[in-house]
């Protein structure tokens, strides 16, 4: 009698574990800021791998008095793709959707080569979520505002800017 009902018990705590993965299905359906991707959960045999981060709507770059970081992340990459910036971040949760903002205060600094620099800030709002699973995802935003600002102030077209990011060693050489 204590083997079944011990095994039951088990059963429903495994069971009960796997109740917030079928949350982040709703977490999908609400138009995020980003789109997300766990390479550590691979799709079944046969089922094609989710979309990445390119075929969303990238967010607009925010411009902003006193950018400053929200919630911890880790910046693991970045990669620009014409105007877009996509980043491949890691940071805790599970349990609550996250959203994520590129935020630039509005300036350009010079490089000790004379080279124009965006400092970017990215903010990550975990929205309270106290779970600690480790989750990998890309986000992806639109760097329009900047060309659009370096443009207003230079009186050229075509330019480059260096893209540094808070609290990373990360750069990024963004060309138009």
């Amino acid at each position: 009698m204590r083997k079944p009902v011990w095994s039951g018990l088990v059963l429903c705590a495994l069971l009960g574990c796997t109740g917030p993965k079928s949350s982040t299905g709703a977490e999908e359906s609400q138009p995020p800021p980003a789109t997300t991707e766990s390479p550590a959960e691979a799709p079944p045999p046969g089922e094609p791998k989710a979309p990445a981060a390119a075929d969303s709507a990238p967010r607009a770059l925010q411009v902003t008095a006193s950018p400053a970081p929200k919630d911890d992340i880790i910046l693991k990459s970045v990669e620009l793709q014409g105007d877009t910036l996509v980043a491949r971040v890691m940071h805790s949760g599970g349990c609550k959707p996250h959203t994520y903002e590129l935020l630039w205060s509005g300036g350009f600094q010079k490089s000790a080569a004379g080279e124009p620099q965006a400092e970017l800030v990215l903010a990550h709002e975990a929205n309270g979520d106290s779970c600690e699973a480790l989750l990998n995802r890309t986000a992806s935003f639109d760097l329009g505002p900047l060309k659009q600002r370096w443009r207003e102030q230079n009186k050229s077209e075509h330019g480059a800017v260096e893209l540094r990011f808070a609290g990373s060693q990360l750069t990024g050489r963004y060309t138009f």
